[in-house]
């Protein structure tokens, strides 16, 4: 669901049949000879040699996705943040996740329909992080990093050298709902796999206890990474440390989950269980003084942050509630032109600045070198403070980023 009112529909069917296999969330179904109809024209085009991607009607937005062959995802919105680049990434994410979960030999061909609806169920959780708001329609949930400090650079040393003791080097630390730190291989995984990796982690939370050795918390899933290695899986281990933090890794056969947590986790964790509770604790940053929210995307890095602001709820201005909702509407519309692309050189060091200018609010989007900022300021902002204004912001925001983060 989008904030601020609208929804977004996720329907999946079988391609060759036009079948639906799941409808997230679940209510409202759409009615039956509507989903033949949007299957239908779609099908229709392709036998036509025509690639049909996406349609508009005054209040509604349709968008066509899958793999071509076996799956057809179609998203239906009404929400003001779903743009097409939106429902292009939320489809794209969509199929990732299915390819995550059941691994892309199980979606393409697909051989047992009623079998396949039963097992995307298992997908249910991860779709729904991502229609939710924190999901950003398939942005993946934020990360926040920790401040730079000796509290920083001792937790990075002690998960870097955790997961080198259990045989891997993909590895995060989850706290407070959000990405803490990450290993420099986890980091460097495309930003579709990271985002889909912390969807996956982050809706059910893990570890509330307060010693490092919670066995109840731990878990050991199969997944799939759906560029990386859609057809081998590799196991993701979740352990709940503190209340609230969790570190994940991403490792093969061995090591053996018991001996992760009878051996390592005690080793490692347990001289800095002060310093994972206050991981687990704290608000992210508040936006810069004057800007009403804003969302910090570091492609080089893998993460981003937000803060939406409470204040200056006055007559004419962007209430609070659908702030995120405007601030991901901004990135798509911007992300598709200004963004570099993964794995494309970053720009020139001088930043980009665009903005645009809506009655409620006056969005900036300011694009260095591998990193994107999107402000939300009050409406009628002089332009003239515009470049000053989202340079601070950049600065003051991104001040002591570490590369391994």
């Amino acid at each position: 669901m989008a904030e601020g009112g609208g929804a977004t529909l996720l329907l999946c069917l079988a391609a060759g049949s036009g079948l639906p296999l799941f409808c997230r969330p679940p209510r409202p179904q759409p009615p039956f000879p509507l989903i033949g109809a949007l299957n239908g024209v779609h099908m229709f085009g392709a036998g036509a040699g025509v690639g049909l991607r996406r349609a508009e009607t005054p209040g509604t937005r349709l968008q066509w996705g899958g793999d071509g062959s076996s799956i057809t995802l179609i998203a239906i919105s009404s929400a003001p943040d779903a743009s097409g680049p939106a429902l292009k990434r939320l489809l794209d994410s969509a199929f990732g996740a299915m390819v995550l979960v059941l691994g892309l030999d199980e979606l393409v061909p697909i051989r047992n329909v009623e079998r396949l609806k039963r097992d995307l169920r298992s997908c249910f959780v991860l779709l729904d992080a991502l229609l939710s708001p924190g999901g950003g329609l398939g942005l993946g949930p934020p990360s926040w990093p920790l401040p730079p400090g000796p509290t920083r650079d001792l937790l990075q040393d002690t998960l870097d050298a955790f997961a080198a003791a259990a045989g891997t080097r993909w590895g995060c630390l989850v706290g407070a709902g959000r990405v803490r730190a990450s290993t420099r291989r986890w980091g460097a995984l495309p930003s579709a796999e990271r985002a889909l990796l912390a969807a996956l982690l982050l809706p059910r939370g893990a570890g509330t206890g307060g010693e490092a050795t919670p066995t109840a918390a731990a878990r050991d899933l199969p997944v799939y990474l759906p560029q990386s290695s859609p057809t081998v899986p590799h196991r993701l281990l979740v352990l709940g440390l503190v209340g609230g933090v969790a570190v994940a890794l991403l490792c093969g056969p061995r090591p053996p989950l018991q001996h992760v947590i009878t051996q390592l986790v005690p080793q490692f964790w347990s001289p800095v269980l002060e310093q994972l509770r206050g991981c687990g604790r704290g608000p992210p940053a508040p936006p810069p003084r004057g800007v009403l929210a804003y969302l910090l995307v570091h492609h080089q890095q893998g993460w981003t942050q937000s803060g939406v602001s409470r204040g200056g709820a006055q007559a004419g201005v962007l209430p609070p509630q659908r702030r995120g909702a405007a601030l991901r509407h901004l990135y798509a519309l911007m992300a598709p032109k200004y963004c570099p692309e993964e794995g494309a050189p970053p720009p020139g060091p001088t930043p980009t600045l665009c903005y645009t200018s809506l009655p409620t609010h006056t969005g900036l989007v300011v694009v260095g070198q591998g990193v994107v900022l999107v402000l939300l300021l009050p409406p009628r902002t002089p332009r003239q403070r515009l470049h000053p204004l989202g340079l601070s912001c950049l600065h003051a925001l991104t001040r002591g980023c570490d590369p391994q983060v």
